[in-house]
């Protein structure tokens, strides 16, 4: 809960044990190449959308791509973000062919996003919050 990107300054957590189905196959991003893997078999163009934001973060002008969900879901159930690919390529520029680049944006390190119901949601709501009254601030579960 530490390490999530553009967080918004959020004090609570809402936490849920989830159980995966047999056979489920998740995708590792483990860095930039394996992202740029991805973008190359689903690319869904975003430079109208995406180019300018990523122009002025990272100084690359061009075409910019990101995965296409919908696509990908009919491969992956559903994608895993390391806490390595995240330290070796978030916000940085990462090629996918000579004219055609992507970021790694929005997604917090050894981050899942399912794509498929082969996450199955069971178990007792916990709910953390963020204890900014010590001199270190830490996350401890909130009673129920």
């Amino acid at each position: 809960m530490w390490f999530v990107e553009d967080s918004m300054g959020w004090e609570r957590a809402v936490t849920r044990h989830v159980t995966i189905s047999a056979g489920a196959k998740v995708y590792e991003i483990a860095g930039p190449q394996a992202w740029a893997e991805l973008c190359r078999r689903f690319p869904l163009e975003v430079t109208a959308q995406n180019g300018e934001d990523w122009r002025l973060t990272t100084g690359r002008s061009g075409r910019w791509v990101i995965p296409d969900w919908t696509r990908v879901a009919g491969d992956y159930a559903g994608l895993h973000l390391t806490a390595a690919g995240y330290l070796a390529a978030a916000g940085t520029v990462v090629d996918v062919d000579a004219d055609t680049a992507s970021v790694i944006a929005g997604w917090a390190p050894d981050e899942t996003y399912w794509l498929t119901d082969a996450a199955l949601v069971n178990g007792e709501v916990q709910t953390w919050v963020r204890d900014t009254n010590s001199r270190h601030p830490v996350w401890a579960e909130q009673p129920q």
